[in-house]
């Protein structure tokens, strides 16, 4: 439906680079979607891997539409939208981002009883090392947020780092970058590496004090809205919100999700450190 819109669309009335960014966003749900079916076959089956990939997507859906639901009810809207207007606007997102919040939670709820763990549990070869769900769920967002920098690259974004805004090849040349780091870092959670886990914290870390810098540093807040203002203004539908609002909100929800996993990384060490063992003792030729 993406790919064929651009050829419904009147080429007047597209954005910039929409045909690229269309289909960047059609590979994406393609990717989702096989992933979903997969799962699905995988939890008929009791799998345990298909109960890790549903709490990934549930995480997913419970953060999103949190994120949603906070910025479309806290932020003000327009004086020209009227207030007939804005309550129908926000009656149609309680429910378009609710439904999908309760499912999220629901499904988190219900792939955490106890009766549920039993029945996807499976026998685990003496010496293998566990990987801890939170370390799974890290590690797979983390993939899933590297793919994602598809987007940005077909769709020929501009990248905003520090208050500065990038463009052409180097804006693709950092969606590039900040991709291949994520899925790195993705994979090697996976292993259970004890290296890769601390890049984590630092990838972590740099993300929450970047988030930090652009919105409280008056200097660098100030610029990055001149430019989101600069780059949405001539687009057919720009942002009506508060952008200075949606960024306080966004950091909020990124100190948050951040925290939390550099939190289950520290805590979780152990397991990355049995793993280095493990992986050390199977390479050390016989005595």
């Amino acid at each position: 439906m993406a790919v064929l819109s651009v050829s419904i669309v009147p080429s007047q009335s597209r954005p910039p680079n929409s045909a690229q960014l269309l289909i960047g966003c059609a590979v994406i749900y393609a990717a989702l979607a096989g992933v979903g079916i997969w799962t699905s076959v995988g939890l008929f089956r009791l799998r345990s891997w298909a109960r890790t990939s549903i709490l990934v997507f549930a995480g997913f859906v419970v953060a999103i539409s949190t994120f949603a639901l906070v910025v479309t009810m806290a932020v003000p809207m327009p004086p020209e939208i009227t207030t007939g207007t804005g309550s129908t606007f926000h009656r149609v997102t309680a429910v378009t981002f609710g439904i999908p919040l309760a499912i999220g939670v629901w499904w988190l709820i219900q792939f955490n009883t106890r009766s549920t763990k039993a029945a996807f549990a499976f026998p685990v070869p003496e010496g293998t090392p566990r990987r801890p769900l939170s370390i799974s769920i890290i590690a797979w967002a983390s993939i899933g947020g590297g793919a994602s920098s598809l987007i940005g690259i077909l769709g020929r974004l501009p990248a905003f780092l520090f208050g500065v805004l990038f463009t052409g090849w180097t804006a693709a040349a950092i969606y590039v970058l900040f991709g291949a780091l994520a899925l790195y870092i993705g994979r090697g959670l996976l292993d259970l590496r004890e290296r890769v886990r601390l890049v984590a914290i630092g990838w972590c870390v740099f993300s929450i004090v970047h988030g930090g810098l652009v919105t409280l540093v008056p200097t660098l807040r100030q610029r990055t809205l001149e430019l989101e203002r600069s780059f949405t203004q001539n687009q057919p539908n720009p942002i009506v919100f508060d952008q200075g609002v949606v960024m306080n909100v966004g950091l909020a929800l990124s100190a948050l999700v951040g925290g939390s996993a550099i939190w289950f990384l520290m805590r979780n060490r152990p397991a990355f450190v049995r793993a280095e063992t493990a992986q050390g003792d199977s390479a050390a030729p016989p005595g």
